[in-house]
């Protein structure tokens, strides 16, 4: 077998808690056997002659000065006999378990693709070895190949996502996070505003006939590619970030795929959105810093425009003064009493599964400068997949780019009726919204 020593290029401590996140995700899957939350990003590289051995070898390279990637989830030794499960440093990695190869069906595509991806979710990562594993997938499309790179959210989140991508494909060794920030201690009024929210109680999100009953079956993956500078323009059109386009145009495109629902308006729906709370001296580590913040979809609103202007104004005052940043990084670092048990956490980190209370979850994890390369061979498109409970939740949004390009992934629980159409409405919401006419998105399976 081949192995990678990572002991002789390994500085600093070899162990380190795991975060709030972290536990809640590690209590979710021991608490609940056979569900776990794996996730993964396809880069497309056109060249097929790439190798199972060319990315062993370069995975082998990358990883003598990426000791974060070596992580494992460990039990303390008796010397730390009062500590939980740590991430300790392994010793080697097993390549041959972490680099593998799959051929798929000659010509198969876009429809080999997804049915590969289904075959690799249900591969439940070892929770012994660091947790993720690089597939190169070929076979399916004479003019490439593809290189699948699948993660536990135990041990990283979308921000963590982005870094393990740099350390392994990026084009130098500095941090992708570059520029993070220094939370202040949060005021009084902080948790003021957070108490008063949470007094108002809850009020349940629209429940959509379109979803056929309560989610059901494994995860389906669809995506949307187009040019990054098609949100931005969008988004300066309207003075507005490109997050506001994301989410407004994830409106529109489940206003049209559900718009019978909506003839009478209606409340809203409401997605989770993970906001990122790392600190300066956190961007290299993998682990999870997210708190996440509930935002209604205006999908009631049949004007476009309107629909852009009042997703705007809610994401501006959920982020006037910072309060929901700086109580959520307090919430992270000093728990309350009585949050920290095995039970609370494993019903934390599956919060956006609570279909009363959140219709789906959208994610937003920024774009990489890139270029990535593998062994040579430039990544030419990197499609996301986002995170699903499978069986617990209907629907998951997540954005990504990767240098000009920008993905929209779209995921849903087998029993969800077209959702393969949710990629192409949201490609046509952009087009209404005034961005050129974008990329289709390939077919659902």
């Amino acid at each position: 077998m081949t192995r990678h020593s990572a002991e002789a290029a390994l500085p600093g401590p070899r162990t380190r808690p795991l975060t709030i996140g972290d536990r809640a995700f590690l209590h979710f899957s021991r608490l609940h056997p056979g569900e776990f939350l794996e996730t993964g990003l396809v880069l497309c590289i056109d060249d097929p002659t790439l190798t199972v051995t060319d990315v062993r070898a370069h995975v082998a390279e990358r990883l003598r000065e990426a000791p974060a990637l070596t992580e494992r989830l460990s039990r303390p030794s008796s010397a730390e006999s009062d500590q939980e499960t740590v991430w300790r440093r392994a010793d080697d990695l097993d390549l041959d378990y972490h680099v593998v190869e799959e051929r798929l069906p000659t010509g198969s595509g876009d429809e080999g693709l997804r049915a590969a991806l289904g075959r690799i979710a249900r591969r439940p990562l070892d929770e012994h070895r660091p947790l993720w594993r690089v597939w190169l997938l070929w076979g399916h499309t004479p003019g490439g190949v593809a290189v699948v790179y699948w993660l536990s959210h135990t041990h990283q989140d979308g921000s963590a996502v982005r870094q393990a991508l740099h350390l392994l494909f990026g084009p130098d060794r500095e941090p992708s996070l570059r520029t993070l920030p220094t939370f202040r201690a949060p005021h009084a009024r902080d948790y003021a505003r957070m108490a008063a929210g949470a007094l108002r109680g809850i009020p349940r999100t629209r429940q959509l006939a379109s979803w056929g009953g309560p989610p059901r079956g494994e995860a389906r993956h669809t995506w949307a590619v187009t040019e990054l500078e098609t949100l931005r323009g969008i988004a300066r059109r309207h003075g507005v970030t490109v997050n506001d386009v994301f989410l407004a145009a994830l409106a529109g495109a489940l206003r049209a795929w559900s718009l019978p629902e909506w003839t009478n308006g209606g409340r809203p729906i409401h997605v989770s959105m993970p906001i990122a709370l790392r600190e300066q001296g956190e961007g290299e580590l993998m682990s999870n810093f997210t708190f996440g913040v509930r935002v209604p979809l205006p999908c009631a609103e049949p004007n476009p425009l309107r629909r852009v202007a009042q997703t705007a104004a809610y994401t501006r005052r959920a982020k006037a003064g910072g309060s929901v940043a700086v109580v959520g990084r307090r919430l992270l670092d000093r728990p309350p009493p009585g949050t920290t048990s095995p039970r609370f956490l494993a019903q934390a980190a599956a919060a956006s599964t609570r279909v009363k209370e959140v219709a789906l979850t959208a994610s937003n994890a920024g774009t990489a400068r890139g270029p990535y390369t593998v062994a040579g061979r430039q990544v030419s498109l990197v499609i996301c997949l986002a995170p699903l409970f499978a069986g617990r939740q209907h629907l998951s949004v997540a954005l990504f780019g990767l240098g000009a390009q920008v993905c929209a992934g779209f995921t849903a629980s087998a029993s969800v009726p077209r959702h393969g159409e949710l990629a192409d409405l949201w490609l046509a919401e952009l087009t209404t919204l005034g961005g050129p006419v974008p990329r289709r998105a390939p077919a659902a399976v």
